[in-house]
């Protein structure tokens, strides 16, 4: 079956849903395909799975109870300038694409999923993650960026008495923010009972994780590997390869548009736009994105993108985090409570027009 539309959306996370949301409510015939059927925070998994009672299901909702325009679950497998083609066998032809199809974490699906497509099976996947945390009494993550510092401080808020081992390759956590952020958020950590070490680089050995560097081991009941975020562009690489660069992310220029062709854009994780990446920033590029294409059709000047300014949280725990702004750091918990009071989830759904489920 061959569908037709305007503005084909290819993922639906923070800068898919954000920009298709601007654009349908600007009056293009917008499609936005995703594997999933429902939207997720993907930054509240952690907590959804270290302490679930405190979020419940209040990060995901059904794309069906809140998105604009039309909204198709399944998997894009190739696609080109005029069109898409889908797993199912249906063709999607539009005259503008924006690749929006995010990315994941091979060795930690609990943070992104990467099987379990459906609302229902995704609550029972967080559920089983959670059991299988609770059982554990000794846990080791490696990988000292935001994904390894938030979910450590996840972990011992919610379970004090475990015994968890945080490692990372450099001799800092949160590579990507100031000096200041990197020692408090050790500092908060190690207070929570969290041993962290440094310049360790673990890898799987029988039963055992063995060091590169030291070849020190451990031995813990569970290991997550916070590490290897990578791109979802595959699907590009049949038809449209020489878009990629060599992580895989799509190149774009200062408009967004796909180096070399007026009618592809890509933001968010899978494009080469701002790094590091963040999920916040992911959102502004949509509504950016979005405004510059209506005002472009309207006729009107249309400014090249700039990385905006925000500032950059990272909780290590219920009660504790860092700050980072352009021009300080801080740990208060009056500023930190911004993000711990629900983890942005309902922000984000006010940027989307809508509101998060409710906790039950």
């Amino acid at each position: 079956m061959q569908k037709q539309t305007d503005v084909l959306i290819i993922g639906g996370g923070f800068s898919g849903v954000n920009v298709a949301q601007k654009l349908s409510k600007g009056g293009l015939n917008v499609t936005l395909v995703d594997k999933k059927n429902y939207f997720e925070v993907t930054f509240a998994m952690l907590r959804n799975v270290a302490d679930p009672k405190l979020v419940g299901d209040t990060p995901r909702k059904l794309y069906s109870d809140f998105i604009g325009g039309t909204f198709i679950q399944g998997a894009i497998e190739s696609m080109n300038t005029q069109e898409a083609n889908l797993a199912n066998g249906d063709t999607i032809r539009f005259k503008r694409a924006i690749i929006a199809s995010g990315s994941h974490y091979p060795t930690l699906p609990l943070a992104k999923s990467i099987s379990a497509f459906d609302y229902t099976e995704r609550h029972q996947e967080m559920e089983e993650n959670h059991k299988t945390l609770a059982a554990a009494k000794s846990i080791l993550l490696i990988g000292g960026g935001n994904v390894g510092v938030e979910f450590a401080g996840e972990i011992a808020s919610a379970f004090p008495d475990k015994d968890i081992t945080l490692a990372h390759a450099s001799d800092t956590l949160l590579d990507s923010m100031k000096p200041k952020a990197q020692l408090k958020a050790l500092e908060q950590l190690t207070a929570k009972g969290v041993t962290v070490k440094f310049k360790r680089r673990f890898k799987k050995e029988g039963n055992l994780y063995r060091c590169s560097q030291s070849n020190e081991t451990i031995q813990a009941d569970l290991v997550y590997e916070c590490t290897g975020m990578k791109p979802n562009t595959d699907f590009l690489k049949a038809e449209l390869a020489n878009v990629l660069d060599a992580n895989g992310l799509v190149k774009v220029d200062s408009s967004m548009n796909v180096v070399g062709y007026k009618n592809l854009y890509a933001l968010g994780d899978c494009s080469a736009l701002d790094i590091p990446k963040h999920g916040y920033l992911a959102s502004v590029q949509g509504k950016m994105l979005a405004d510059s294409i209506l005002k472009a059709d309207q006729g009107k000047k249309v400014k090249p993108y700039k990385t905006p300014t925000i500032a950059i949280m990272a909780v290590t725990g219920h009660d504790t985090g860092v700050a980072q702004f352009p021009f300080a750091v801080f740990t208060a918990k009056f500023i930190i409570g911004l993000k711990q009071k629900d983890l942005g989830i309902g922000e984000m759904f006010k940027m989307f027009g809508s509101k998060p489920n409710k906790l039950s």
